[in-house]
């Protein structure tokens, strides 16, 4: 395995094009869930169809039914604030954009593997698409990154993308 070849460069991109797009999914169904979350405890809060439940009369009841209150409360106020359904729709469109990138990529993978080479054409492609990973990598500049969560997808992508699956072409 030479993995000096120029070749890696886009195997390598191919790669982080992966990671990127398991990275997101992860992160939206988190989001998803969160936001799901907020929903159901907002909407039972104000239902005065589970208010009337007899439980909630009894002692303990009436203890858990205030402190349901105190928290969807809580989250009235929170939820504009952390605008989940802004950074959703955000996160939504940099996967997208991240999925064509990792389409484009493996098409590119495809092609060296059909011509057996790594030619003039294939790396204007290339170029071409680490010009467009460069304006994802600009939208995404508000993100934290859970180094957990990375490692994750990054031993998925492996799994799923090892050294020996990639095509060498032999070096002119």
């Amino acid at each position: 395995m030479n993995q000096v070849n120029p070749v890696w460069e886009v195997y390598n991109e191919v790669r982080t094009a992966r990671l990127n797009v398991k990275y997101l999914q992860h992160q939206l169904r988190r989001l998803n869930k969160i936001n799901l979350g907020y929903e159901i405890i907002l909407a039972v809060a104000t239902s005065s169809a589970v208010a009337g439940f007899s439980f909630w009369q009894q002692a303990a009841g009436k203890t858990i039914w205030a402190s349901i209150g105190v928290v969807a409360v809580l989250l009235s106020v929170v939820k504009p604030i952390l605008r989940l359904p802004e950074r959703f729709q955000r996160k939504q469109e940099l996967l997208a954009s991240y999925m064509i990138l990792d389409h484009d990529l493996n098409m590119m993978r495809m092609e060296i593997r059909f011509r057996r080479a790594y030619d003039k054409t294939l790396r204007s492609q290339f170029v071409r698409a680490l010009e467009r990973k460069a304006e994802l990598v600009k939208k995404d500049t508000g993100s934290s990154i859970s180094e957990r969560l990375r490692r994750r997808c990054y031993n998925e992508v492996l799994r799923e993308l090892p050294t020996d699956s990639f095509y060498i072409p032999p070096e002119k």
